[in-house]
């Protein structure tokens, strides 16, 4: 089961790790938009280790913002980034923040 949906704004978590992860730091922090499902998938951390049976969760699009993500971003206003985050690196964005 999904934890969210499409539309849903999410926050990507402020957390580091020693292990192999594909969540972009300049991602970290900042609140994005849910625009697609991707299929669960064996989470990077133990995909490096290859682990067969590791664990699997579900991944997501999100869109970004440009101006969100970098200061000073001189391009347009509607210039934004997608990328795929894993369902753990994900929590609800606060009101205040959508």
């Amino acid at each position: 089961m999904r934890r969210f949906e499409i539309g849903d704004h999410v926050t990507v978590r402020e957390a580091t790790t020693l292990f192999h992860h594909r969540t972009q730091a300049y991602t970290r922090g900042h609140t994005g938009v849910v625009v697609e499902h991707r299929p669960e998938w064996l989470i990077p951390e133990d995909e490096a280790w290859q682990r067969e049976d590791g664990r699997v969760e579900p991944f997501y699009v999100v869109r970004f913002r440009q101006r969100d993500l970098w200061p000073g971003y001189t391009g347009l206003d509607r210039d934004t980034l997608e990328t795929e985050v894993a369902e753990g690196w994900l929590v609800p964005a606060e009101e205040g923040m959508q």
